[in-house]
């Protein structure tokens, strides 16, 4: 078996893998009557894990694109894989590596066939190659969240993620309609086939699909539905939601909007991703200093990101980005899985409980240092990856910071014991490991930066909590201050929709 044709049947069974293991289910609930999914999800994520190792490591420095057909049919589904695919493949590996420590967390066994149903959804966005199969596996992965959300019974976020996520799909396959009806068939690569045809057109299938990409990847001002959704449901669910779903939002954009706009020489949705971007990296950081639920934070941090995400990606950075998006699914897994430790005390929300171990508090530690990015955290080495290029921007990114790093300190800790699972911690301290010894960037010694970081984390240590309490008053100008209820995040959507169609044709074509 060569190399090539091990890779082209790797990426063809690959989102396959969940599908067969629900296959397996069925037959054995009807045929042998008994329950074997539990048995059956391990297997299929040590089979996945395996495979996307060997995929990843098969695109490393991989030049070009890899396609391949299931038939020699002109219609035939494509799937397709490059070097910058092993980016989002390793931030969904993460997540998926940790599903064997928390598979206790699925009560049912439909719960976890709707599991694997949101796997081969996952899966198959990652070796897509044409923009109809895109959607549909975007839907399967969809749909299958909007239940795994309301496992806890917490309805209204999963109806709320339904609604948000339908209305991302709906400008999405508007996009796709346009894009069929100006002459083009789905592959990826659709602006060499139309743009002899309508250049019009394809602007306007730019302007929906990025739309449909900022509303999935939560950009300001349609990003308040991620602290409601990612933290109603269970911490393994909330992992994946935050390290790899939401990311699909970029993932889509670069591949279906920024890579075609970089073709076509439409610059003007660079400036407007830049311009969204940093309010997406202020605002809701402002909002998270006075948010009071732990939880909430952790997964409102994954919002701050996506600004700094988008912020390099309006430069073209797209490498630095997607290691972000890495490393981002790293430290996003392990405290959503730590915060399995924390208690609240009802008297008071901003005390908490955490269990008194050196294992918990260092690696948590650690979480809350790569979320805001401060030494020896490799965040810390993107973020001067940036800074150091477009230094303008270094008040936006302190500032977020401090605010983002006072969500955390705002709170007061207090030591319990709690029965702990010594291998789950050493996995966490091995993958850390294998990141810093295969990070593709320097980790300079720290100089004059650090100096400004070590301050900045000082005033964050400091201030936060006596400055959080003191302006209490405040605290509705969490994310439900601006975004009451549904309709006015609904409502939202159609304002970022407008103001981008308003800003292109005035910047662009005006």
């Amino acid at each position: 078996m060569n190399a090539e044709y091990l890779v082209r049947t790797l990426l063809l069974f690959f989102p396959v893998l969940p599908l067969l293991g629900n296959v397996f289910i069925l037959t054995a609930k009807y045929l042998l009557r008994r329950d074997i999914s539990s048995a059956v999800i391990v297997a299929v994520v040590l089979a996945q894990l395996a495979s996307g190792a060997v995929i990843i490591a098969s695109f490393i420095g991989y030049e070009g694109v890899f396609v391949t057909a299931i038939s020699e049919w002109d219609y035939s589904i494509v799937f397709a894989f490059d070097a910058h695919k092993t980016y989002f493949l390793a931030a969904y590996l993460t997540p998926l590596l940790f599903t064997l420590f928390r598979l206790h967390l699925f009560k049912t066994q439909y719960v976890r066939m709707i599991l694997l149903f949101y796997l081969a959804g996952c899966s198959g966005l990652l070796v897509t190659g044409d923009v109809f199969t895109f959607y549909v596996f975007y839907e399967v992965m969809i749909m299958a969240a909007y239940v795994l959300i309301g496992i806890k019974g917490k309805y209204y976020a999963s109806i709320k993620y339904m609604i948000i996520g339908a209305s991302s799909s709906a400008l999405f396959l508007g996009g796709v309609i346009l894009l069929y009806a100006s002459g083009s068939y789905f592959g990826f690569s659709f602006v060499d086939q139309i743009m002899t045809f309508s250049e019009y057109n394809l602007h306007l299938v730019l302007l929906l699909f990025s739309t449909a990409f900022f509303v999935k990847g939560a950009f300001f001002p349609v990003s308040s539905w991620v602290s409601t959704c990612h933290t109603a449901t269970n911490s393994l669910i909330s992992a994946f939601l935050s390290a790899f779903t939401i990311f699909t939002g970029i993932y889509g954009l670069y591949y279906l909007v920024l890579v075609p706009a970089d073709l076509l020489g439409f610059t003007g949705i660079f400036d407007f991703l830049r311009i969204l971007s940093v309010t997406t990296m202020l605002l809701p950081a402002l909002f998270l200093f006075f948010e009071p639920h732990l939880k909430r934070v952790i997964a409102g941090t994954t919002v701050f990101t996506i600004g700094f995400i988008g912020l390099m990606l309006s430069y073209r950075m797209y490498e630095v980005a997607f290691t972000y998006i890495v490393v981002h699914g790293l430290y996003k897994c392990l405290l959503f899985l730590l915060y399995d430790q924390f208690d609240y005390d009802e008297s008071r929300q901003d005390d908490l409980r955490v269990a008194g171990s050196w294992k918990a508090l260092t690696i948590c530690g650690l979480g809350v240092l790569f979320t805001t990015g401060f030494f020896p955290a490799l965040t810390y080495a993107l973020k001067y990856q940036f800074v150091g290029s477009f230094g303008g921007y270094r008040l936006v990114v302190y500032f977020s910071m401090f605010l983002v790093l006072g969500a955390f300190f705002k709170f007061r800790y207090r030591i319990v014991r709690k029965k702990e699972n010594n291998l789950f911690y050493l996995t966490f301290l091995a993958m850390f490991a294998i990141y810093y010894l295969a990070f593709p960037y320097p980790l300079s010694r720290p100089g004059i930066a650090f100096l400004i970081d070590l301050a900045v984390m000082g005033s964050a240590l400091v201030f936060a909590r006596p400055l959080y309490r003191r302006l209490s008053i405040l605290s509705r100008l969490d994310t439900r201050f601006f975004f009451r209820n549904l309709n006015y995040e609904l409502l939202y959507i159609v304002v970022l929709f407008f103001t981008e169609m308003i800003y292109l044709q005035l910047v662009v074509f005006g």
